[in-house]
């Protein structure tokens, strides 16, 4: 493969990252799923020998730097899932004053479960 065809797929991939990054921002499942079709396509294509990437020095670093923004944007965005199903998930339990004047917790269901919010 020649070096300007390699350098012409990294610039897509480039490209895609990108386009990666803003369909992920959006919350657009359709859009981010062709373009990562796309991209998984393109880097099953892609087998560039050390030959290849020479001179492409900067493409390679500006792909590595995109590919771990959107991995950190993902990441970041499943945990912020995973601490909001956390959240909703659990009981919350209300205190309320029994007849001796103690606070204690009731034992049914919180107030988010049985929708008495």
């Amino acid at each position: 493969m020649s070096q300007l065809a390699v350098k012409k797929q990294l610039e897509t991939l480039l490209e895609l990252l990108r386009q990666e990054r803003e369909m992920a921002k959006d919350l657009d499942m359709p859009g981010l799923q062709a373009v990562v079709a796309a991209k998984e396509e393109l880097l099953s294509e892609l087998q560039p020998q050390p030959e290849d990437v020479e001179g492409l020095q900067d493409l390679l670093k500006q792909i590595d730097h995109e590919n771990r923004r959107n991995a950190f944007l993902l990441w970041t965005g499943l945990n912020w899932v995973r601490d909001m199903m956390g959240f909703f998930g659990k009981a919350s339990m209300p205190q309320v004053y029994g007849g001796a004047g103690q606070s204690r917790t009731l034992t049914q269901g919180g107030r988010l479960l049985s929708g008495k919010v």
